[in-house]
């Protein structure tokens, strides 16, 4: 059994192909190239496919993609995505469009729920029964597992930890999806670079502000340097995202009652800067029940998504399944 994993991104695909047993046998980075239309795009995508497909003849090849945004794994449809730029594409039907250029039914899901089922395999080898996944950089995205088995609601949307609401959805501020005080906004690369940016303001001669100011792009790692360096301002900012992200992670666990939460991502690398906070919001929640035992972890898979694309293609036509449901 060969399982291909397509993790969509904004500004890159990643293409990982493993067998069963765990063993990855290729990966690719290709750019998500805009010029050719989306389907020119998912040419590009049933091509690699289908190279797999030549180069494995005698093994069944089983295919997930992992997409950004709103997506009905019932019928395989990217319904919503603000971060991709196809102007052509409205209720994009991913699993289809595949289907016809490599006679292979994929499995579609929302990327971070993938990257959730990768985390369960790959980093924790399935232990734990209730896990919740967090995935941070630009958008702030969740997966699922609950009671060993990937959860994904009845629309395909759960776990989107991001778009909840821990601010005034009046007045808090204006999150990628378009509405306001979502976590994503306080917490996305977005969200820190305002506050950075508010930062520098205040405190112009800090070293925050010198590496920032030197800077073309931001760049969250500029943070995290300024932090090392003892920078008072910088220290600030990644406090205030540990309280941020402890308060959302104290509403799912409030709810769901998990054993495991693991954070993935380009923002978790700063961890070691955010992760106090966040664990002081947890242990001043009043009921403190769910949270004794409850275990905060980062994975270090920068490919998780991938991988766990991947690894969720095998185990969906091992069920003899081919749609994420």
């Amino acid at each position: 059994m060969i399982g291909i994993g397509v993790d969509i991104g904004g500004t890159f695909v990643k293409l990982f192909v493993m067998n069963e047993h765990g063993e990855i046998f290729r990966k690719e980075k290709m750019d998500t190239d805009y010029s050719r239309g989306a389907k020119g795009f998912i040419a590009q995508i049933g091509d690699f496919i289908n190279a797999i497909q030549q180069e494995f003849p005698d093994q069944r090849v089983a295919v997930a993609v992992g997409a950004p945004g709103d997506v009905d794994n019932q019928r395989g449809i990217l319904r919503y995505n603000p971060n991709l730029k196809f102007k052509d594409v409205e209720d994009w039907p991913l699993a289809e469009m595949l289907k016809k250029h490599t006679g292979v039914m994929p499995c579609v899901a929302n990327d971070a729920t993938l990257a959730a089922w990768g985390v369960y395999e790959a980093d924790l080898k399935r232990q734990g029964t209730n896990v919740l996944v967090v995935t941070l950089g630009t958008g702030v995205g969740g997966g699922l597992i609950l009671n060993k088995e990937l959860y994904q609601g009845s629309n395909g949307t759960a776990g989107e930890i991001g778009h909840t609401k821990i601010a005034d959805i009046a007045t808090g501020p204006l999150c990628g999806c378009g509405a306001r005080g979502c976590l994503e906004s306080f917490v996305g690369t977005i969200g820190i670079k305002r506050r950075v940016m508010e930062a520098v303001f205040d405190n112009p001669s800090s070293e925050l502000a010198k590496l920032v100011n030197a800077e073309k792009d931001f760049k969250v790692e500029l943070v995290s340097r300024a932090a090392e360096r003892g920078c008072k301002s910088a220290l600030k900012v990644w406090e205030d995202t540990g309280y941020y992200l402890g308060i959302g992670i104290a509403n799912f666990t409030l709810v769901l009652d998990m054993d495991t939460v693991v954070l993935t991502g380009g923002v978790s690398g700063a961890a070691k800067f955010f992760m106090p906070a966040l664990k002081r919001v947890l242990e001043h929640q009043q009921i403190q029940t769910p949270f004794k035992r409850l275990k905060i972890l980062v994975s270090q898979n920068p490919n998780i998504g991938g991988v766990g694309a991947a690894m969720y293609a095998i185990y969906r036509a091992q069920k003899d399944q081919t749609l994420c449901k």
